[in-house]
């Protein structure tokens, strides 16, 4: 029995079914480039209808398509000029972003069809492949590839650094550290809090809390660490949250060691507060601890048996020394009578040169007679220090005396000692004068 033959109308639509159930999208061109045929997956992977396919109606204005190194094609038929690179170049990728704002990655391989057939109309055959989750993939890994490169560079960055670096978790525990840290620290060193004072761990504590928070993107605190030989070292540490990049770093710690600057600064402020020739304090020094001494008055007293008095101290006969020895000699004089001043006070005790020969101590006494009698002591070891410089003539010193008084400022302090001291003067010298709290 003879089976039937199928209808060409039948067996086109049966081609058309089987085409358009392709994975692949697949365009058909003639030699010119006009679109003859087309399958439902190049229509949904371009987002296009069959008259913009084919370049009938104009394209939608969110619709757009890129090449591969993100340039835009850029043409008044831009499908054309894609379909007609992938000929041309036998394969190519480009970027389409649909009007609905979905963004895909298409492959397009062409090829010729029937060229070499007298029988066919020789086509070109375009095969369209969405690889956007392949490139997505391959950039997501290129991401991660960069990761661990900023990571191993961070990491050598790290080692490297002359400026002691670790990561710690909100409890100060060490999770990562350089070498300038181990050296810092010690090799033993688990956790910063142990390095630093315990008056300054309730403050980093609070410090990392805030930074893990948000509530402050950096905190910088100085402190002393101590090293493992029991030495300490005063710091500068600075804290940053690390929510990106070091996987195992809750906060980045920095500790920079700032004790050659702290010693500058401190020698710097011994210029300004110093009297360069004697060690002790300048006037301004002198007068600003006074302030603090009058001002600590207004409060209740620590010592009520105690009386805070003020001593200052003029040279008699000075300018003999410097018409005898010159200034060098003078200088010596003056650097002797200041060891002597010193050597009679207590440490906590203010010693200062006011200016040329005249000296001012502030010092706590219990009665008039006491500071008398200490006003009498320091006149000897003044007389005793200036002759103890070969060819020095002799010297002495007129010694006024006053109680600090609350609600009285320093500068009416020192003029009423300033008083005592002349009228010692007038008195005959090399003695003392008790203003008492005038």
């Amino acid at each position: 029995m003879t089976e039937p033959t199928p209808s060409p109308v039948r067996e086109g639509k049966r081609r058309r079914r089987v085409f358009d159930t392709l994975n692949e999208g697949v365009v058909v061109q003639d030699t010119d480039g006009v679109v003859r045929d087309w399958n439902a997956p190049a229509l949904g992977m371009f987002g296009l209808t069959p008259d913009q396919l084919c370049g009938r109606t104009p394209l939608h204005n969110r619709w757009h398509v890129t090449w591969e190194d993100r340039r835009p094609v850029g043409t008044e038929h831009p499908i054309q000029a894609v379909l007609r690179r992938a000929f041309e170049r036998g394969t190519v990728t480009v970027t389409v972003r649909k009007g609905d704002g979905a963004t895909v990655w298409i492959a397009i391989a062409s090829h010729i069809v029937g060229a070499d057939d007298d029988t066919a109309e020789a086509t070109i055959v375009s095969t369209m492949t969405d690889v956007t989750a392949q490139h997505e993939m391959a950039l997501e890994n290129a991401r991660y590839r960069d990761i661990i490169d900023t990571l191993d560079a961070s990491y050598r960055i790290l080692e490297e650094s002359p400026i002691g670096m670790c990561s710690v978790d909100a409890e100060g525990n060490v999770l990562r550290n350089n070498m300038a840290f181990l050296a810092l620290g010690g090799g033993e060193t688990t956790s910063i809090m142990p390095l630093v004072p315990e008056d300054d761990r309730a403050t980093l504590r609070d410090a990392f809390a805030r930074l893990l928070d948000g509530r402050t993107p950096s905190v910088r605190i100085e402190t002393r660490v101590r090293r493992p030989d029991g030495t300490a070292t005063w710091c500068e540490l600075t804290a940053v949250a690390m929510r990106q990049g070091l996987p195992d770093a809750a906060i980045l710690l920095l500790a920079n060691d700032v004790t050659e600057r702290r010693r500058r600064e401190a020698r710097l402020r011994q210029l300004a507060e110093r009297d360069p020739l004697t060690g002790l304090h300048n006037r301004r020094s002198f007068v600003r601890v006074l302030r603090e001494r009058l001002s600590a008055l207004q409060q209740p007293s620590r010592r009520a048996d105690a009386t805070w008095t003020l001593m200052l101290i003029d040279l008699d006969g000075f300018k003999d020394v410097n018409d005898t020895l010159g200034h060098a000699g003078g200088d010596a004089v003056l650097v002797a009578v200041a060891a002597g001043i010193r050597d009679r006070t207590r440490v906590d005790d203010a010693v200062g040169r006011l200016g040329g020969d005249e000296f001012a101590v502030l010092l706590q006494t219990h009665e008039a007679q006491h500071a008398i009698a200490i006003g009498n002591e320091m006149i000897a070891r003044i007389t005793e220090a200036a002759g103890s410089i070969e060819g020095a003539p002799p010297v002495s010193a007129s010694v006024g005396i006053v109680h600090l008084r609350a609600g009285r400022g320093a500068d009416a302090t020192l003029a009423a000692a300033d008083s005592a001291m002349y009228d010692a003067k007038r008195a005959g010298k090399a003695r003392c004068v008790d203003a008492g709290a005038r």
